[in-house]
């Protein structure tokens, strides 16, 4: 059974999308939502358009979903849960190399590749250390990426994770 705050060392199973994937702590599998950041929206088996736009918001969420597995796959990983969130995942942290720190952390990861963008909380004020200095590392590395153009940042008319979920593709 997990604790929140607490970190655990686990093993990658299953990766859903660019920011959710099965993890595996002695034997039992969890769901995991990487926190404070938003991957493009993976295509749902009900949803098909021929917008450009849309498609495209599809394809970098497969090259999100790509660069997480590249991330995690066959790699120790800390995991520091959270809270459980609506969809009873884990909303957690997630570092690489059995190394808490800003460097293997793999959302800073995904923002750095412009995989990610910040989705960062509000209304809340209590931070530790460590959460601080991921946060830090988000929006640095999203803005670096935004400047750069890598990633999603390189399409002018990418539709954002948020804006996206706001369409009503059925």
């Amino acid at each position: 059974m997990l604790i929140a705050n607490n970190g655990y060392s686990v093993l990658s199973k299953f990766v859903s999308d660019g920011d959710t994937l099965n993890l595996n702590f002695q034997g039992e599998q969890f769901v995991a939502r990487l926190q404070w950041i938003d991957t493009p929206e993976t295509k749902k088996s009900t949803q098909n358009s021929t917008d450009y736009k849309i498609q495209n918001h599809w394809s970098w969420a497969e090259r999100a979903k790509t660069a997480l597995i590249n991330l995690v796959h066959q790699k120790p990983l800390i995991c520091i849960p959270i809270e459980k969130d609506r969809f009873d995942r884990w909303v957690c942290d997630l570092y690489i190399n059995n190394k808490i720190s800003v460097a293997n952390n793999v959302q800073i990861a995904l923002c750095k590749a412009g995989m990610a963008v910040s989705y960062l909380p509000y209304n809340r004020y209590s931070y530790t250390s460590r959460e601080l200095a991921v946060i830090r590392g988000i929006i640095t590395e999203t803005a670096n990426a935004n400047r750069k153009k890598v990633g999603i940042w390189s399409e002018p008319n990418f539709i954002l994770p948020n804006e996206f979920k706001k369409l009503n593709l059925s």
